[in-house]
């Protein structure tokens, strides 16, 4: 019973998730009419490190402040062994990647094409599991993500676009899903040792300062010039990194990168609606089948056990 709990609350964290995570193109594009894509994804993680590092900093005052007991102490005491430390670096790294492609990919080609494209992660992550950690995915996981896979593709068959004016920015995407699979796996393996909110710390900072130089050098405003600008950075930094990112970092002590992948699957339909309350975009029969089918596919693949069994830095292949 203690299990299916977990998996009960698993399951709806990942749906807060994936549903800030949802915000990510919208406001990139709203942002984008401001300052460019570089200095949109350099928003969205320096202002969350400097939240994030406040924060642990008056908790850890506080505490000094309440009690000298070491019961009392803040935090946590974690190890960090060099395999540790090099997992968290990979995640870091990975996900400014990510978020500099994917803001490059959203100036080159469409919002469906883009968020269809970095969002094919399963596959990447799927391939990763298999060939570093040895991890095998039963029938019954590759079955659904197959189908939710088809229910995501589905969603941009009617405008999809491959002429020569997009294919940049279609192959930029395709390789954001790449350092997005990386940055999922890595957090995977050190989640068990590391809480959340100390493995949010790191991707946030390592990620600000990954992602600064390219701003500084590609860009030629990195702040936002109006206050609906500022407002939307800091809806950026705190929906989409310290909520979206923060309960990713959570779910993944709880379920495996492979299930989350396939559960991003959802992020483009959900750009859909969204599109369709901000531009005016209209929704069509094939936006509603492809929710289905998506989402009988994640239903599929969350009934394997291979959803729930999660990865170690002890398995390293």
């Amino acid at each position: 019973m203690d299990s299916e709990t977990n998996n009960l609350k698993s399951i709806g964290i990942l749906g807060l998730a994936i549903t800030a995570l949802s915000w990510i193109a919208i406001l990139f594009r709203l942002l984008e009419q401001e300052i460019g894509p570089f200095a949109t994804a350099f928003h969205r993680v320096w202002l969350a490190t400097l939240l994030l590092g406040l924060w642990n900093g008056l908790r850890y005052l506080s505490s000094q402040l309440v009690s000298d007991r070491s019961g009392d102490r803040f935090g946590q005491s974690y190890s960090y062994n060099r395999l540790i430390l090099g997992q968290c670096f990979i995640a870091g790294i990975s996900f400014a990647g990510n978020q500099l492609l994917l803001a490059w990919s959203l100036t080159q080609t469409s919002i469906t094409n883009s968020t269809i494209l970095t969002n094919m992660t399963p596959i990447w992550t799927i391939l990763l599991s298999w060939l570093i950690w040895k991890k095998k995915f039963d029938n019954i996981f590759l079955i659904g993500m197959g189908i939710a896979t088809i229910g995501a593709c589905l969603i941009g068959i009617e405008d999809w676009q491959i002429d020569a004016g997009n294919l940049q920015g279609d192959s930029v995407a395709i390789l954001a899903s790449f350092f997005n699979s990386t940055y999922l796996l890595s957090i995977e393996s050190v989640r068990s040792h590391l809480s959340a909110r100390a493995i949010l710390l790191w991707i946030s900072a390592l990620s600000t300062l990954a992602i600064l130089p390219v701003a500084l050098i590609a860009e030629t405003q990195l702040f936002p010039h109006s206050l609906s600008g500022w407002i939307l950075a800091i809806l950026l930094g705190l929906i989409c990194q310290i909520l979206g990112s923060g309960m990713v970092s959570y779910c993944l002590k709880y379920i495996s990168s492979g299930l989350f992948s396939l559960a991003k699957l959802l992020i483009p339909l959900i750009n859909t609606f969204l599109a369709f309350i901000f531009f005016s975009e209209i929704l069509s029969f094939a936006n509603y089948v492809a929710f289905t089918i998506i989402l009988v596919g994640i239903y599929i693949a969350q009934s394997s056990s291979s959803a729930w069994l999660t990865i170690d830095p002890k398995n390293l292949g």
